[in-house]
């Protein structure tokens, strides 16, 4: 027992998917609109984020499995109909972000479309995961039929919304981020839904690597990550971009939204990139995987 409550502080510490564990990370958090027809229906630290167009909705990751019924509730405090979810996206196949997607497919009949290194995992509900496959049905969820696969670049359209997926994986084999420009008055804003760079715990990414091209893959997604200049950042954890000060801000009548942070995205990544470049450093020093 000790040991693993040692295990979960260290994953809490380094911010993994397994710190979801932890109560505070599925509390309820007020639904609003960020920009354009973009809005937050995650909890508290889980994003979750609803895209609304003529022909229905398009649903971007989705916290736990139990996070399921504060999704709907916040979409349904939209006054919008979580039955008209078309569209099922992610930017990683990890139980803290698509945890409620079986429960969405099944209450709106929508296709799940995702990144082809992902979709052996959800298709398992989490079994074949490199890292969390073996640790526990915590770590696992209700699989999912995906409709389409999808490769590096291409989009997903619906009522004349667009999102190109970029595949900028390590975090998964299949973790992507997400691309599209919206319309907000008469602005027009680059979005981006970032996936997740971070290194969890027992990550191996040189001496017999988590999966084959591990270490490559991670080099590949900050050379795309660094490539983007998006006007508004957003990430499946809201403390990658500091949701509550940001939303307040919003609220207090900010004259420009404070979600149009270029810095924060930049800022983000390069911190990203310098840990990433340190564990890869201590590695090959002999050092074991990420504490």
């Amino acid at each position: 027992m000790k040991a693993s409550l040692l295990f979960l502080a260290s994953l809490i510490a380094a911010g993994s998917a397994a710190a979801a564990d932890v109560a505070d990370w599925n509390k309820p958090s007020k639904p609003f609109r960020i920009v354009g027809p973009v809005h937050y229906v995650g909890t508290n630290e889980l994003g979750a984020y609803l895209i609304g167009t003529p022909a229905g909705l398009i649903l971007v990751d989705g916290g736990l499995p139990e996070s399921a019924p504060l999704i709907e509730a916040s979409i349904r405090a939209l006054r919008l109909d979580p039955k008209d979810i078309k569209i099922l996206l992610t930017t990683q196949a990890h139980f803290d972000h698509v945890g409620s997607m079986g429960y969405f497919q099944k209450l709106s009949g929508a296709r799940v479309e995702a990144m082809d290194g992902d979709v052996p995992v959800l298709e398992s509900g989490g079994k074949t995961d490199y890292l969390f496959g073996g640790s526990g049905s915590r770590y696992l969820y209700d699989p999912v039929k995906v409709a389409r696969t999808l490769h590096d670049g291409d989009t997903v359209t619906l009522g004349g919304a667009t999102l190109t997926g970029r595949r900028t994986p390590g975090h998964t084999p299949g973790s992507t981020t997400w691309l599209t420009t919206v319309k907000d008055g008469a602005k027009s804003y680059r979005v981006v839904f970032a996936g997740s760079t971070s290194i969890n715990p027992g990550t191996r990414l040189v001496k017999d690597p988590s999966y084959p091209g591990i270490n490559e893959d991670f080099a590949h997604a900050f050379e795309v990550l660094e490539s983007l200049t998006p006007d508004v950042f957003l990430a499946a954890h809201t403390g990658f971009f500091g949701l509550d000060e940001k939303r307040d801000r919003l609220e207090k009548g900010a004259a420009e939204n404070p979600f149009v942070d270029p810095a924060a995205y930049r800022a983000h990544i390069a911190a990203k990139k310098r840990a990433y470049l340190d564990e890869v450093a201590r590695q090959r020093a002999g050092g074991s995987t990420a504490p």
